[in-house]
Order: C-alpha cells, then sequence, then structure tokens
C-alpha cells in the first residue's frame, strides 16, 4: 500500500507541475495576439506613404489610427499641436488611446507613424509601420481583457529630425505630450513608458540602448528568459540612441526602447534605414510576433493583468 501511495503521489506531483508549466506559458494576451493582423495593420498603413509630419497624408495616417482604435471601442481622441521646425512651423497630431484599469496608475506604449521627409519611394515598413501595426493589434487584445493599472497607447507625429535631430528638430509629439503630462501633474501617476521603434526586421536583434530603464531593462530580460527570447537582445552600453522615450525619461517616468537599430544588408548593417529598401520585403510576422511577445512578456513583469 505505502508502494502504491508513493507511486500516487509522485503521478500527482508530475500532473501539478506540469499544469503549473502549461499555465505559466498560456497566456491570453500572448495566445490571442496575432501577427497577421499586425502585418496587415502596417499594410494598411503604409497605403498613407509617404506620411510626413504636417502633411496631408500624415494627418490622413493619424485618422486612419485613430479609426482603428475607435473600432475596438477604446476612448481615442487626436492631439493637434503646432510645433517649429528647421523648415517652419508644421501642425501636426498624435493619437492617444486610452484602456483604464483597476488601479488609477497607468503604463504608456508609444510608437510614432511618421516618416522621414525627402526620402524617394519610402514608405517606412519597419520605421515606423512595425511598431504601429503591433501596437494596434496589442490594443484590441488589452481593450478586451481586465487590467490592474490602466493602459495609454499614444502614436506621435514629428518623431523623425529633419537635420540630424539638432535642438529642437524631431522628438516633436512626444515632447508636446510630456509638456501636458507634466503641467497637468499626471505625469505622477505613470509607473513606466514602453517604446518600440524598428521591431519587424526579418534580422531581428534589439540593440536596446545605454540610455534606457535599468529597471525596465532587467524586467525585460526576465521577460525574455521566460519566452526563451534571451537571443534576441544585446545591450549596446556605448549607443545612445534619441527617441520618443527620451522626453518621458526627461520628466522622471521610467522608460524603456526597444528598438532594432541594424536593419540592413547584412548582420551589423544599418543600410536598408531611411531608405527605400525599408519596405515589406524585408519585415516579417515571425519579428512582428517576437517584439508582440517581447513586450507582452515585459507588461506582464509590470503587473499589467
Amino acid at each position: 500500500m505505502k508502494k502504491i501511495s508513493r507511486f500516487i503521489k509522485i503521478k500527482y506531483i508530475i500532473l501539478l507541475s506540469f499544469i503549473l508549466n502549461y499555465y505559466a506559458f498560456s497566456d491570453v494576451v500572448l495566445d490571442n495576439f496575432n501577427s497577421s493582423f499586425a502585418y496587415n495593420e502596417i499594410i494598411n498603413l503604409t497605403k498613407y506613404s509617404p506620411r510626413n509630419a504636417g502633411t496631408t497624408n500624415g494627418h490622413n495616417a493619424a485618422i486612419h489610427i485613430y479609426n482603428r482604435l475607435k473600432s475596438f471601442s477604446i476612448d481615442t481622441r487626436l492631439q493637434y499641436f503646432t510645433d517649429s521646425t528647421p523648415v517652419g512651423e508644421k501642425n501636426m497630431v498624435n493619437v492617444i488611446g486610452t484602456i483604464p484599469g483597476r488601479i488609477d496608475r497607468w503604463i504608456i506604449i508609444g510608437s510614432h507613424f511618421d516618416t522621414m521627409p525627402g526620402i524617394k519611394n519610402y514608405i517606412g515598413a519597419n520605421d515606423s509601420g512595425s511598431s504601429t501595426g503591433i501596437l494596434i493589434e496589442l490594443s484590441r487584445i488589452l481593450s478586451e481583457i481586465n487590467l490592474n493599472y490602466g493602459v495609454i497607447f499614444v502614436f506621435f507625429d514629428g518623431e523623425e529630425g529633419i537635420r540630424n535631430y539638432i535642438p529642437g528638430d524631431g522628438l516633436h509629439g512626444s515632447r508636446y505630450f510630456c509638456k501636458n503630462i507634466k503641467e497637468s501633474n499626471f505625469y505622477k501617476k505613470c509607473n513606466a513608458m514602453i517604446l518600440l521603434d524598428m521591431v519587424g526586421d526579418k534580422d531581428l536583434t534589439y540593440t536596446l540602448p545605454i540610455n534606457t530603464s535599468p529597471v525596465l531593462s532587467n524586467k525585460l530580460f526576465i521577460a525574455a528568459r521566460k519566452l526563451d527570447l534571451e537571443e534576441y537582445i544585446k545591450p549596446n552600453n556605448k549607443i545612445f540612441i534619441i527617441d520618443d522615450h527620451v522626453p518621458f525619461q526627461n520628466i522622471g517616468i521610467p522608460s524603456i526602447n526597444i528598438i532594432d537599430f541594424n536593419y540592413g544588408s547584412k548582420n551589423g548593417l544599418n543600410d536598408f534605414w531611411h531608405t527605400s529598401k525599408d519596405n515589406l520585403e524585408n519585415i516579417s510576422e515571425k519579428s512582428l510576433k517576437i517584439s508582440a511577445n517581447m513586450t507582452i512578456g515585459l507588461l506582464k513583469e509590470l503587473n499589467l493583468y
């Protein structure tokens, strides 16, 4: 009887371990993210190319994103503003989608949607299509579940600099958004800001620049380890990337930039960046899924749901 009892006990432990492991890897957000849907969102966004800040196509791209979020019954608004650039003042617009949570604390998830001006046949499938497509699909899923904290999806206009990001050039949408939440004191309610940029490259490796929150970087590594995605992260302690997470850092919100800054014809090159080679053929659904899983894993570590 003792042998039988011990055998049953061992079987029970094995079964319990299997169940726990199953639920550790089975996740409502991970499981429901559809990379084909995200890819189609990119295709639809690139129909507005070039979508440079302050242009008709740029505004129409913003309205398109607005309508996509509204179709998921997300509280969405257009944030219009005017900012000066090296070529004069431009009228720009951010798209902001808000999903409330159980607690009045917030996580901001961002992407820019504009394209770099002056490039022939440029559609920006990776920069900024990939991050925008992922965020639209992620917003669909998060709008359907109960969240511990609220989420704000922000699609920034005017990220691209015209003259190599001289002071006041580029990051127009994120700087304007941060100015507003700083003045209203809303920034004090924000736990973190997660920025996605250039995350659809077929040859995917995240750069993870030095100017990113150590706490969020650590949580990203924990998430990547749990999802067996560590091989895709290559921290670079020598590179400082000016991107839409910087204005959030400047007002004290822990921020992370999930970016693959080697987008090119060979490993380590960036020769597709800001060229006509940034097209749909050079991104993949697989990379979109990996980037989405990485982001979702980080959100899980931040106890969003």
